[in-house]
């Protein structure tokens, strides 16, 4: 068995594109594609991008 962690003290800091969160790696993929858990805190912002 395997196990995974995915959370926030795992994850990475996110602030392009004026972000505020933290972004756990669920899973890399060959593909452009991100798939993972993000970690917003009150008050904390995902930006447009």
């Amino acid at each position: 068995m395997e196990l995974y962690t995915f959370n926030k003290d795992s994850g990475k800091k996110i602030t392009k594109f004026n972000s505020d969160f933290i972004m756990a790696r669920i899973i890399q993929t060959d593909k452009a594609a991100h798939i993972g858990c993000m970690h917003v805190d009150t008050n904390g912002t995902i930006g447009y991008h």
